[in-house]
């Protein structure tokens, strides 16, 4: 249940108590002001938005809504366990205006921008993932993410425009601190770390349309009906976020365009994914509209029009990731590679398989996108030298790959092995 305390005018203290009364409010009461007349309401979740509605008339009313819940115990006792079971949604008017709440400074938001950057960057340049882990902490995106989907779900024009304004401020301030970082520190290439984020897989598009969905239930839910913190839900929506942010900056120093166009990429992807989710949410699930309790001045057009252009932006991206291989597949083709490379060498009886993987290099090579291949084989057969497997491998794995139109050119490093313990030798 919500908490809330109305302060109206003489007179005016009955009408708000009956308001809440049609809409079963519980421990009422109307209390004499030297001012006024002071309601205490107690209302489940889904009907907060029906009595601010209700009261919205009496223009003096001033509305304090304590966000968070509260348990009301009334007679009889023995319903006690139903009474404090109030796991409802929140309701739209407490959702947008918490989502408004979360804004913030700007001060801070450039301050946790910059300080995501360097623990990005610090994270690229030493290989070490939990640093970057610790960046997705820090970055402030998720909170401009949600309030831009919240903004359209409401139709919202200018909070929808600087919600997006401070997402690009966070954006552009990252990838500023990480070029910096790289200019004064004189990076020339990429590390293995940058490499293994700039291989974006055929499933990219789940991770925004996951974060978004997360990141909106989690404003909808009420607190006792989520397991979930909303800093957890926070660090899903900047993983999205902040290594991309990261690869552009340090990729831009030393001309990596490969590795910027795969961080561009995924920027504008996770946005419009987490945009298209999320707005869904609060419309459909939280039930933010135009129409809500004092925001019912949003446009319709405006939500039709941010779900248009999201939808757009995804089909554009996606038709830009799949009309050309690899650049855009990389992170889910080598594990490709390596099922085709599995499944070629099972079918060669005397030849067993101890351990195979492939990896594409950082791509740095022009009209070429070398992906090594390596296999840990042990020979059991007597008509052919380890040297004849290797080669007759080679010519038939290089067939096989080049069969599912993969614009990639292996590069083979077999190792034949003499045993592979003691009982295996010969």
């Amino acid at each position: 249940m919500r908490a809330l305390t109305v302060k109206v005018p003489n007179g005016k203290g009955g009408e708000v108590k009956k308001e809440a009364e049609k809409l079963d409010g519980k421990n009422l009461s109307v209390e004499q002001l030297n001012s006024g007349e002071l309601v205490r309401v107690h209302l489940n979740n889904n009907t907060v938005d029906e009595f601010i509605r209700n009261i919205n008339h009496i223009d003096e009313a001033e509305i304090t809504l304590v966000p968070r819940g509260i348990i009301a115990l009334y007679p009889p006792q023995d319903e006690a366990p139903d009474q404090v079971s109030d796991v409802t949604y929140r309701s739209p008017f407490e959702v947008f205006m918490g989502g408004l709440q979360s804004v913030g400074s700007k001060f801070g938001l450039m301050g946790y921008a910059v300080s995501g950057g360097i623990l990005v960057w610090i994270g690229f340049y030493t290989n070490t993932v939990f640093l970057l882990v610790a960046a997705m902490l820090v970055s402030p995106f998720a909170g401009p993410a949600m309030n831009a989907a919240l903004a359209a779900a409401a139709g919202k024009g200018q909070l929808l425009l600087q919600s997006l304004g401070r997402y690009a401020l966070a954006i552009g301030l990252s990838i500023l601190i990480t070029f910096v970082l790289s200019f004064l520190i004189g990076q020339k290439h990429a590390t293995t770390l940058m490499v293994d984020v700039s291989h974006i897989s055929q499933m990219a598009l789940l991770l925004p349309l996951v974060a978004g969905f997360a990141g909106g239930i989690n404003l909808v839910q009420s607190e006792r009906d989520s397991l979930v913190p909303g800093a957890a839900v926070g660090v899903l929506v900047a993983a999205s976020l902040a290594p991309p942010t990261g690869l552009v900056g340090m990729a831009m120093h030393f001309g990596n365009w490969q590795m910027v166009q795969s961080g561009v990429f995924l920027l504008v992807l996770q946005l419009a994914g987490i945009q298209l989710s999320a707005a869904l949410v609060f419309r459909y699930i939280g039930k933010v509209t135009i129409k809500g309790a004092r925001f019912a001045d949003g446009k319709k057009y405006i939500y039709w029009v941010s779900m248009g252009l999201s939808v757009l932006a995804l089909g554009v991206l996606l038709y830009w990731q799949f009309y050309k291989q690899p650049n855009l597949q990389k992170g889910s083709l080598a594990t490709s590679i390596t099922e085709t490379i599995q499944n070629t060498l099972k079918e060669y009886k005397d030849i067993e398989t101890i351990e195979v993987s492939s990896r594409f290099t950082r791509g740095t090579l022009p009209n070429l996108n070398p992906v090594i291949c390596e296999m840990y084989l042990y020979n059991r057969s007597d008509s052919l030298t380890d040297e004849q497997v290797k080669q007759l491998l080679k010519y038939e794995l290089f067939k096989r790959i080049k069969a599912e139109n993969w614009n990639a050119d292996p590069m083979f490093d077999i190792i034949m092995l003499d045993y592979v313990g003691e009982k295996d030798k010969p």
